[in-house]
């Protein structure tokens, strides 16, 4: 074989290697907080009030209703907010409002829930089976959620999904239904401070108290998913979490009962979250998936 054919082989088998490692890779899902452009790639649609929105989701026939009654959703993703949502009459701020964030949370639930089942997957394989890849991606896990015990079953009590109503609840509860400065300038809508980690943050008048500031709703979102699933302050919520769905009963209703420690309202916030979801009937959402109508990206130039 001749020098160059020589180098052309080497050179094939590398890009093999290579490509069956990137492969590898890419078969292997990322939690929702770790990924850095979420949004399916298509043109993005530029909208300058709330009430263009509300047309928006008229003319691609997304409705609520319609949304309960079959249990889809168009893949609608709104990457921020409107800074004049209260333009709107009450009840057309209040289904606007849902419709905006609904997808956003049933996405990020949706990226759990895919490294859920990959984690159940390789837990149910010898150890001896499993690639370089996947034993570096696990520990990787384990690392992020703090799991000192390095064990799997610990792991998954904290790897879950939020329900849906919880999420718009408190979405809601901590925005003013989208409305208030921290939501609209920095798609921070759950109230959540700056991280002793750092990143973006927005203050209030003062700079008395930073407010974690995201680059998009999702974003937001799933930083916001992540932090409950991996504070220890809501241990309650992860094993009321794994005692309702294994009792089949998991709903937002019954899962904001540990949330007590959330807010320095303590029971009345409780009170409050369960008052939304049962009076908006939030929990009509969690068996929501998305259709298989072409993918819309709508951004907010405030």
């Amino acid at each position: 074989m001749s020098l160059s054919k020589t180098l052309k082989h080497i050179f094939a088998s590398l890009l093999f290697f290579i490509s069956s490692i990137c492969l590898a890779d890419t078969t292997l899902p990322l939690s929702p907080e770790k990924i850095s452009s979420p949004y399916p790639n298509v043109k993005v649609t530029s909208l300058n009030s709330a009430q263009s929105l509300i047309n928006e989701f008229k003319q691609h026939q997304y409705q609520l209703a319609n949304v309960i009654k079959t249990e889809q959703i168009p893949t609608f993703f709104v990457e921020n907010l409107p800074d004049d949502l209260n333009s709107l009459p009450v009840q057309e701020k209040i289904s606007g409002f849902i419709r905006l964030l609904l997808p956003t949370i049933i996405e990020v639930n949706e990226h759990i829930s895919a490294v859920r089942h990959d984690v159940i997957t390789l837990s149910k394989q010898p150890k001896s089976e499993w690639s370089k890849t996947e034993t570096v991606w696990l520990q990787n896990l384990m690392t992020s959620y703090d799991i000192k015990s390095n064990t799997i079953d610990d792991l998954l009590l904290r790897l879950d999904i939020i329900p849906v109503g919880m999420v718009l609840a408190q979405g809601i509860d901590e925005s003013g239904w989208g409305t208030s400065y921290f939501a609209v300038k920095g798609n921070g809508l759950y109230g959540e401070h700056l991280s002793s980690k750092g990143g973006k943050y927005l203050s209030t008048p003062g700079g008395h108290v930073k407010v974690a500031a995201f680059d998009n709703l999702f974003a937001g979102t799933a930083r916001y998913m992540y932090n409950l699933n991996t504070t220890s302050a809501y241990k309650d919520l992860w094993k009321l979490r794994q005692q309702l769905s294994a009792e089949g009963k998991l709903s937002g209703y019954e899962l904001v009962e540990s949330l007590s420690h959330y807010s320095t309202r303590g029971e009345a916030y409780v009170e409050n979250l369960q008052a939304l979801i049962k009076h908006h009937k939030l929990d009509s959402f969690d068996q929501v998936t998305f259709d298989s109508s072409t993918p819309i990206r709508v951004r907010f130039e405030n």
